[in-house]
């Protein structure tokens, strides 16, 4: 058996025009360009050597979650996300993804969890969209929960740690100092979080040089990430 080589993703952000020069230039190396349906966590799979996810699919399964991309610079653009790298496109690089071995030195509790989320309040810096949760979804997410080993029946508790966890990205409270520099790292397992895509992805605490961002339940159902293996984000 064909033993597998490191796991690395290189992200890209490019306008329409380019994510159409790229994709008739991979066709003419017999490479295709796949496009993301429905959910723009699945190219994260290691099987998908590279896809594109178009601004609408923001708006598709996950269209509160994409509400952090709509309300970001990034809206509009075109995510490309490729196990191999685009050399024309450098200006466009975003980040590398790659696995770690990371173990977070602890994880937040209710209090600090509740404190995260009054600096994201106080600074208005969550989308309006993020905050209206329906029914289905609520019951989605607990049972997600609960399939990666949580015993949580309260989804309010996972919105907390939902919001909590983006905010330790933009106000960070939770990190490890590297080179006189800071990385946020996300505050709580992977059965309590929520669209880690705005992370990885550089939606969201791009001004960092590094992150680690554990995998959400739908990153690893969609994408087969493992629950709880922090992956590291580093800026390009």
């Amino acid at each position: 058996m064909k033993k597998k080589g490191p796991y690395i993703k290189h992200i890209y952000w490019l306008t329409k025009e380019e994510e159409q020069e790229l994709r008739e230039g991979l066709k003419g190396q017999q490479v295709l360009l796949k496009a993301a349906k429905g959910i723009m966590c699945t190219p994260l799979d290691r099987l998908n050597r590279i896809a594109s996810v178009a601004p609408s699919v923001w708006s598709d399964t996950c269209a509160r979650q994409g509400s952090w991309y709509r309300a970001s610079g990034k809206n509009g653009l075109y995510l490309v996300i490729s196990s191999f790298e685009l050399p024309r496109y450098r200006e466009q690089k975003a980040a590398t993804i790659t696995e770690s071995d990371f173990v977070p030195p602890r994880r937040a509790t209710r209090e600090e969890k509740e404190s995260l989320t009054q600096l994201l309040a106080s600074g208005n810096r969550a989308p309006a969209e993020w905050r209206f949760v329906g029914d289905i979804e609520k019951r989605i997410y607990l049972r997600w929960a609960r399939r990666l080993g949580s015993d949580v029946d309260d989804y309010d508790f996972l919105y907390l740690s939902h919001t909590a966890n983006h905010a330790n990205f933009i106000y960070p409270r939770f990190f490890i100092e590297e080179h006189g520099g800071i990385v946020p790292y996300s505050i709580d397992r992977s059965a309590h979080l929520c669209s880690c895509c705005v992370e990885l992805f550089q939606v969201l605490g791009d001004e960092f040089e590094r992150k680690l961002v554990a995998p959400c339940p739908g990153a690893t159902i969609f994408a087969r990430l493992k629950p709880d293996r922090y992956l590291l984000v580093e800026k390009a």
